[in-house]
């Protein structure tokens, strides 16, 4: 069986994968290429009772567009993981 913090790695693993998949798509459909420079930024915080990951484009030269960006957020109360993008995951 497993625990709640197994549950809630695995879900945020699966969160994480899919808004990271996501934002990429959402970079190359506007132009923002690996080939360019262009890589996926992320940091931690502590907010809202949990830590959020926060995934958002990145570039030594070229300013980040303040539109694009997915946040996993995992509850220190009971372990739920949920994410939000902007643009929207499809699907919500």
């Amino acid at each position: 069986m497993k625990t709640v913090d197994q549950q809630s790695a695995n879900r945020f693993a699966e969160k994480r994968t899919e808004a990271e998949e996501h934002l990429w798509r959402e970079m190359e459909a506007r132009g923002f290429h690996r080939k360019d420079g262009w890589k996926m930024g992320e940091f931690l915080r502590d907010t809202r009772g949990g830590t959020e990951l926060v995934l958002r484009p990145i570039h030594l030269w070229h300013p980040t567009p303040p539109e694009l960006e997915c946040v996993i957020w995992v509850s220190y109360e009971n372990g739920d993981v949920n994410a939000q993008c902007t643009p929207e995951l499809p699907g919500r």
